[in-house]
């Protein structure tokens, strides 16, 4: 089972809705690595976003981070592979100009990520990240971008941007990791490309991945898995590229997989490795 890479999203399948990684998934996750699979993320946050559950979960290996824009190892503290947004002024201020107080904008830069803004919206984002934006000022070089954030419930407005950046020509990728969570991102960058880079980097011969997710910024990632999973409150779009249909979430689907996996591979499970 050492040649098993199993790759989860955060935010809608591991964690809970008080995000939370409730103690069946951690024990499942947990007589996974015990019996020889690897184990690690892949999300749309940032480091400062990712590090509690990395130290939970005691991960050792790589994890995908900015929706692919970059790999982070948390043992050396290394950035192994960084993406950045060819991010032109003039769009920038295009994008500024075109806000309304229902917005929240947010830019990751170095590890870090600012605001022009600090309204209710990305207050309410940083209390569900559990990180503070730092303010943006005006002679802040927009360069080395990982990505930008637009949070709005107005999907009008998000797709009035998404259409400024197509028109303006610029590189990059569009994904919505929710419902109204407007990502913009470097060129060729998605977690699936992200899971390739971490098998070269992690050098596995023969790797058999598996991956779940519950949003259109997974969708790339079941393609580029062995095996995809979509937990049971997943977009609609994602179930479609799915190879199977897991549990909800809040009733610990990444247990679940596991569990099913390691009755396939004939482990026995008894009392102390009944796990869901």
């Amino acid at each position: 089972m050492n040649q098993t890479l199993f790759v989860s999203d955060l935010d809608g399948t591991l964690l809970n809705k008080d995000q939370q990684i409730s103690q069946q998934n951690l024990a499942a996750i947990r007589i996974f690595r015990e019996l020889g699979g690897i184990f690690t993320l892949a999300t749309g946050r940032m480091e400062a976003a990712v590090m509690p559950f990395i130290k939970e979960l005691d991960l050792d290996v790589p994890v995908i981070l900015y929706n692919g824009a970059r790999i982070y190892n948390p043992i050396t503290e290394e950035v192994l592979y960084d993406k950045h947004l060819p991010l032109l002024q003039e769009l920038w201020q295009q994008i500024v100009s075109s806000l309304t107080i229902d917005v929240g904008l947010f830019v990751y830069r170095d590890g870090q990520v600012y605001t022009p803004n600090r309204n209710e919206i990305v207050k309410k984002h940083e209390e569900k990240d559990q990180v503070k934006c730092s303010l943006l000022t005006e002679n802040m070089v927009m360069d080395r971008i990982t990505k930008l954030l637009l949070i709005s419930s107005d999907l009008g407005l998000l797709k009035a941007v998404e259409q400024l950046v197509h028109d303006h020509g610029m590189p990059n990728e569009i994904v919505y990791s929710e419902w109204n969570y407007l990502e913009i991102l470097p060129p060729n960058v998605s977690k699936g490309n992200a899971l390739q880079e971490l098998l070269r980097i992690l050098s596995i011969e023969n790797a058999y991945t598996m991956a779940v997710g519950d949003n259109l910024n997974d969708i790339s990632l079941m393609e580029s898995a062995d095996m995809g999973y979509a937990v049971e409150n997943a977009h609609p779009d994602l179930k479609k590229m799915a190879d199977d249909i897991t549990i909800h979430h809040e009733q610990h689907a990444i247990a679940a997989i596991i569990k099913k996996y390691l009755i396939e591979q004939g482990v026995t499970l008894n009392e102390s490795l009944e796990i869901a």
